[in-house]
């Protein structure tokens, strides 16, 4: 079916918008059928022409925006609209603009579904749980696998999580899992690398932390991952002693690295620190 749409409308996929066209129909529905859809306020981020969105029209949404940013593919979707190969099209609100000037106007919860190339998933994910007034209540997005193991990296030996910036971003703001691994051919063209769907599910539980405070800690912390933490935050600016006397309160050791804290114990120290310090 997915296969029959690219001949029909002769669509190539273009190396400038990292077009690489997710082909299987059974993974397609699984996607659909991750969470529940109807009656919801559905996002989909760079639809092309509309394989998924077929699909998540049958669950019957509230409303499906279609974020695209290829007029091409919009000429395809608006013709699809036209010929009545959706069903409940009157759902469809189409805008062709940049996702990372896209701000939604949903005053309820609302989901987001997109396929991410690798240059723009930071940027898109740091939009949806930073830049927005209210974050989607989940999200699904279909990324390369390694940047998926940039937000969720393991020691071989004993399973324990290593922090990055990036999965520390995330965790502040949702949880993330892996629904579905995607081999490389099921995609057309299919791309050098493997690929995941993540489920991530917002939460407030480090929002007593604000933000900004929060990113320009991590970012001084992480200037040299491998360091130990307490000599990065010196170079940040930070009295050495002053360090010391916290991490013997918080009973953390001076050796540490910074990417062996935890999002909670990372926002229990930056909360100890900006008090101590104002």
């Amino acid at each position: 079916m997915t296969l029959d749409l690219i001949k029909k409308y002769t669509i190539k996929a273009k190396k400038s918008l990292w077009q690489n066209f997710l082909v299987n129909d059974d993974i397609l529905q699984s996607i659909a059928d991750t969470f529940e859809i109807k009656d919801k306020n559905i996002i989909e981020v760079w639809p092309w022409y509309g394989a998924l969105t077929e699909k998540l029209l049958e669950k019957k949404p509230s409303k499906l925006t279609l974020i695209e940013l290829d007029r091409e593919m919009i000429e395809i979707l608006q013709n699809r609209i036209n010929s009545w190969d959706f069903k409940n099209s009157e759902k469809i609100c189409i805008k062709n603009i940049d996702i990372l000037k896209y701000f939604p106007e949903f005053k309820e919860d609302y989901f987001v579904i997109a396929n991410i190339p690798y240059y723009i998933t930071s940027p898109i994910l740091r939009h949806f749980l930073y830049d927005l007034e209210k974050s989607p209540e989940k999200m699904l997005i279909l990324m390369q696998k390694d940047v998926w193991d940039k937000i969720i990296l393991w020691q071989e030996k004993n399973w324990k999580v290593k922090s990055s910036v990036l999965s520390l971003f995330v965790a502040k703001k949702c949880t993330a899992r892996e629904i579905i691994f995607v081999w490389k051919q099921n995609f057309f063209p299919s791309p050098k690398v493997e690929s995941s769907v993540i489920l991530f599910e917002r939460h407030n539980d480090f929002d007593f932390l604000d933000d900004k405070i929060f990113f320009d800690f991590i970012k001084k912390a992480f200037v040299e991952p491998r360091k130990k933490l307490i000599n990065n935050l010196s170079k940040a600016g930070f009295d050495k002693d002053f360090v010391k006397n916290i991490f013997k309160q918080k009973n953390i050791d001076e050796n540490i690295r910074p990417e062996d804290l935890s999002i909670s114990n990372w926002c229990d120290l930056i909360l100890d620190f900006n008090k101590n310090l104002t």
